[in-house]
């Protein structure tokens, strides 16, 4: 309300139902992280030895997703400091430099020594199993770089005012998460690492569909002029 209040009188005010639909696909994403996650894990459930795969696969995500998540907030940069002219790619490399320091980070704690504090001391893992959890984190590693660009794409399609745009390609994120999951069991790939690579396919398959979507928008908005 405050910034409604500020703008001039000359501008077209949007309501505040405009403003709430507007949001709402983009604040979706969130959500959509922490759901595809848990559909993952059940996957893994049907994969041989999940009794193993389980506790290594969550143990890895439990630090992949807080820098997934900040991975997001790349959504609020591109807002905040739109492209300059159609070519600026500006906001997209600082999506992926964000992302590798975002995904990097977690990885810290497979490294020995630390990894012997915080899994098997403070999470109470068997120490049989740590080779699991740094193979899962070392794949989930890729998770926040994808989720960075994805959310920079977010960002440019909220910039064109085509939130439509983002829930097409979240409906494609999450099919490629059960497909993903699906044909990953079917092919007898381990547990720890399915749910890195369901992920990340997952946000790779959603980034290509809402930039094709925004590019053919802006064609056909070319073409009508």
């Amino acid at each position: 309300m405050p910034y409604i209040a500020r703008l001039r009188a000359s501008e077209t005010v949007p309501t505040k139902k405009e403003i709430f639909m507007f949001n709402l696909p983009l604040s979706i994403g969130g959500y959509l992280l922490s759901l595809s996650s848990i559909l993952l894990g059940a996957f893994i459930a049907h994969a041989a030895s999940p009794e193993r795969m389980l506790p290594a696969y969550y143990l890895a995500l439990g630090l992949a997703t807080p820098v997934a998540y900040g991975a997001t907030r790349v959504l609020e940069v591109v807002l905040a400091f739109p492209p300059a002219f159609k070519t600026d790619r500006r906001t997209l490399r600082f999506a992926v430099a964000a992302g590798t320091v975002l995904g990097v980070l977690p990885l810290m704690f497979i490294l020995p020594g630390m990894s012997d504090f915080y899994y098997v001391r403070l999470q109470n893992l068997d120490s049989g199993s740590l080779p699991l959890v740094r193979v899962a984190a070392l794949v989930l590693a890729l998770y926040p770089v994808c989720v960075a660009i994805r959310a920079q794409g977010e960002g440019l399609a909220g910039l064109a005012g085509k939130p439509m745009t983002v829930i097409a390609s979240q409906s494609i994120f999450m099919i490629t998460i059960l497909l993903s999951g699906c044909l990953l069991v079917t092919f007898g790939i381990d547990g720890n690492l399915i749910g890195g690579i369901g992920l990340c396919f997952g946000n790779i398959a959603s980034t290509a569909t809402l930039r094709v979507l925004l590019r053919w928008g802006q064609k056909g908005e070319t073409q009508s002029h």
